[in-house]
């Protein structure tokens, strides 16, 4: 009798993409490779190819998530605090990860641009992408906390947008070089103060 190959196992397509999400944000692309991937996503290597195709693929998919991740969480902020505070909220998270673990992840998307930068030209351009989408994002923050009165700055909402933003990831690399914490308080300050 004729031995036929049956179909990969079926396996929770969603949540393995979450946990490459995971993975690859806690190690980076060149770190995950196939064997150290599949683990951790608790699949098997017909059931990655035939679902994902590629690393590549998967980690494409994976920065889609990541940014639906954040905007729910953005959006469920901004309704319980407000567009501002939803934006400071944010900031203090990375304060509050670096207190309870000792240690920061960053931003998937950040880190995925200095990683795959002029190397994966695919990627880079996927992840640039993504960052115009969180300066868009920001920016729209931006412009509902100034049509409520929260926020008073008058510069343009675009330009204040990507002054938080780029304040966020120098706050990042200057935690991860192990700056004392007064120093970190007044980084955060000061990033409070562009959305006054």
């Amino acid at each position: 009798m004729k031995h036929l190959r049956g179909r990969p196992k079926a396996f929770d397509e969603a949540e393995a993409v979450r946990l490459a999400m995971h993975y690859f944000w806690e190690h980076g692309y060149d770190n995950a490779s196939l064997d150290k991937l599949l683990p951790a996503m608790g699949i098997k290597k017909s059931s990655f190819y035939h679902t994902f195709k590629s690393k590549e693929e998967l980690f494409s998919r994976t920065l889609d998530l990541y940014r639906e991740e954040v905007l729910a969480q953005m959006e469920q902020l901004k309704k319980e605090l407000g567009p501002k505070q939803a934006l400071i909220k944010v900031l203090h998270l990375t304060i509050d990860e670096l207190k309870s673990t000792g240690e920061v992840k960053g931003c998937l998307v950040v880190n995925s641009g200095q990683e795959c930068y002029k190397k994966y030209p695919d990627l880079s351009q996927q992840v640039a992408v993504e960052y115009r989408y969180f300066s868009a994002l920001f920016t729209r923050f931006i412009e509902e906390g100034k049509a409520n009165g929260e926020i008073y700055t008058p510069l343009p909402s675009n330009i204040l947008a990507s002054r938080f933003l780029n304040a966020m990831n120098g706050l990042l690399v200057t935690i991860q070089a192990g700056v004392e914490e007064e120093m970190i308080i007044d980084i955060v300050q000061s990033i409070e103060e562009i959305i006054d």
